[in-house]
């Protein structure tokens, strides 16, 4: 095959790939047009009018989060300052309800071991709560506790996407239903005004979960029981920790304490060694002397 040849198949395939995308983005478009764009238009309707009524009215919603240690784990939030974004207007593809939960004051409290402090700043990282963190360090520079001050503010935020590719609309969750993060996605058949209403039920705290799933009776058993030997787990595991650091901290007080009696015991025997030298001193003064001394005539 010539060089004209090669060039001619490698631009004719060009072509083909090209008219191929070009179709592929037309059918998305369609679909888009078709299906999509009439559920993404009720649902910036519904949202629109819902973002700016909860603005005016401003209802006192208080969710409450996992964000405290284990002994007293939820804390009681302000849901507040809503906000409604879009992309556009007559043809939406993405949709974002953005609001913020904040604290009345700071939240203080001490976390004893180094599993603990991670597992629970992974947490908030998660949540994408602001917090402060000051460490405590062993003699080894190890992290073997924390204090952490919860600060605030933490974001709620619902995503509406139109997806022609995958056709379908995805709904992105953070900081619903109890987690950080969820993603759902349905047909545009199924965006319907109930999904919509319940969706708001969701932001404004009056349903927990977007869908309800039936869990057979044997798998929550079976789920339950799971649960049960994880946690017992994280226990084992935590009071493993706690014994640890105890012992590493009676260990550094023995060794504190032994030190402290070396160095007693030390100044010690300085002190019983300078009246020793001061005796024998004194004692070799006199002796020298009675020697130098003549008897009497």
């Amino acid at each position: 095959m010539g060089l004209l040849d090669d060039l001619q198949v490698r631009a004719d395939k060009l072509r083909l790939d090209e008219h191929q995308r070009q179709k592929n983005l037309q059918q998305e478009q369609d679909f888009y047009n078709d299906e999509l764009k009439p559920v993404m238009l009720a649902a910036y309707e519904y949202f629109s009018q819902l973002i700016e009524n909860l603005n005016l009215v401003n209802p006192k919603i208080m969710p409450s989060y996992p964000l405290g240690p284990a002994d007293k784990a939820n804390i009681t939030l302000n849901q507040t300052d809503y906000e409604f974004i879009f992309d556009h207007g007559e043809s939406p593809h993405q949709l974002d309800i953005r609001c913020v939960c904040t604290l009345d004051r700071p939240v203080e409290f001490f976390l004893s071991s180094k599993a603990a402090v991670q597992y629970h700043s992974e947490m908030l990282d998660d949540y994408r709560f602001f917090y402060h963190r000051r460490d405590r360090r062993d003699s080894t520079h190890d992290v073997c506790g924390a204090t952490f001050t919860l600060e605030g503010p933490m974001p709620v935020h619902i995503r509406i996407e139109a997806d022609s590719a995958d056709q379908c609309v995805y709904i992105h969750l953070r900081n619903l239903e109890n987690q950080p993060y969820k993603r759902y996605n349905f047909p545009a058949s199924k965006l319907d005004h109930t999904l919509l209403e319940r969706l708001a039920k969701l932001l404004i705290r009056e349903e927990s979960k977007l869908v309800e799933v039936e869990v057979p009776d044997d798998f929550r058993s079976e789920l339950r029981r799971r649960l049960e030997i994880e946690n017992r787990q994280k226990e084992e595991e935590l009071a493993k920790a706690y014994a640890e650091i105890e012992a590493e901290k009676q260990a550094e007080r023995e060794a504190k304490l032994s030190y402290r009696t070396k160095k007693a015991l030390e100044e010690k025997g300085r002190s019983l060694e300078q009246k020793l030298r001061g005796g024998l001193t004194d004692l070799h003064a006199r002796f020298k002397n009675n020697r130098n001394r003549r008897p009497p005539r």
